[in-house]
């Protein structure tokens, strides 16, 4: 249940729900191309040991993280520092993402509809402040793995933030591409989640409920809907006989 005539605070994932990390794919497939090497199985180590080093003991700065991950994956490929010594280049891809097309008005028409806008992503400040470049006038603050001590999907990011802004699903949706990530915590933890399914893909029923929609485009109007069919709920409560 929604409060009446509340704007709702909106939690959002970053990369994939709203920047494009397409383009970091692209640098690392420009590299292998450049050197022969199997982009696939380079873009497959990439990610793979990005996981495991977000979930070890101690927490890595993501740029820290990004620079261990392309060791492992000269290693795992024999590549000799082929990737590390292209640090620089795929820290750059980060810098220069973009959002998806329809990302930004959509922020602006939740903005201009009264909603509180924060952002929970698993980069750092710093890469932050390059990714929020053409976003950042619609957010009311951020959290970053800077901030909360963990990586998601790690319950305690989702604590950190539950606490600071005081959540609760009268108030509050959690909007993320990333099922493992996000929607899984959010049902864990107890959240309303939207998943932003980009890619179509099938996800899990023991992670329901949650609102499916393929890109940002639909969220505008469905808070609209969810919040009027509340108000006529409550509307007609009070219209019932005593």
């Amino acid at each position: 249940m929604f409060i009446r005539g509340m704007q709702m605070i909106l939690t959002f994932d970053c990369y994939g729900t709203l920047l494009d990390t397409s383009s970091i794919n692209e640098c690392i497939s420009n590299i292998c191309y450049e050197n022969n090497v199997n982009s696939q199985l380079a873009i497959n180590a990439f990610f793979s040991y990005e996981d495991r080093l977000m979930y070890s003991d101690e927490i890595i700065p993501y740029e820290k993280l990004i620079r261990k991950n392309l060791q492992f994956m000269d290693m795992d490929l024999d590549t000799d520092d082929l990737f590390l010594s292209n640090y620089k280049a795929i820290l750059q891809a980060y810098y220069d993402l973009k959002p998806f097309p329809e990302v930004t008005s959509v922020l602006e028409d939740l903005k201009k509809a009264g909603h509180s806008l924060y952002l929970m992503s698993n980069s750092s400040s710093q890469i932050m402040q390059y990714n929020l470049q053409t976003m950042n006038k619609y957010f009311d603050d951020v959290f970053t793995a800077d901030d909360t001590g963990c990586y998601k999907p790690q319950l305690e990011f989702f604590s950190f933030v539950q606490r600071k802004l005081n959540l609760n699903n009268n108030n509050h949706l959690h909007i993320a591409k990333g099922f493992w990530w996000d929607i899984v915590p959010c049902a864990k933890i107890g959240w309303k989640k939207i998943w932003i399914n980009r890619n179509r893909i099938n996800g899990l029923k023991e992670y329901q409920p949650y609102k499916e929609f393929n890109d940002l485009r639909a969220l505008p109007t469905y808070l609209k809907t969810i919040q009027s069919i509340e108000d006529k709920n409550i509307q007609d409560h009070h219209q019932k006989p005593e």
